[in-house]
């Protein structure tokens, strides 16, 4: 499987600690709906900074863990 970070790298996009939902659905193609859904039930893990209303982070891993849970759950 092909990691968040390597789809980072071919995307051409800056490597960071955490991403924004927006460059998550920029780099893997899924819908900003979609991904505001899979984080607000948790099944994508997200961190709301301090003083911040809106702009959820995500890691590089947890997106990993995200899209390698979604394959396993459709087998």
């Amino acid at each position: 499987m092909v990691t968040f970070a390597e789809m980072v790298d071919e995307a051409g996009i800056r490597k960071k600690c955490m991403y924004t939902l927006g460059d998550v659905s920029a780099v893997t193609g899924v819908p900003m709906t979609t991904l505001y859904e899979e984080a607000a039930s948790s099944r994508l893990r997200s961190f709301m900074p301090p003083g911040r209303k809106r702009g959820k982070l995500v890691r590089p891993e947890w997106v990993d863990e995200w899209m390698q849970e979604g394959i396993s759950g459709k087998v």
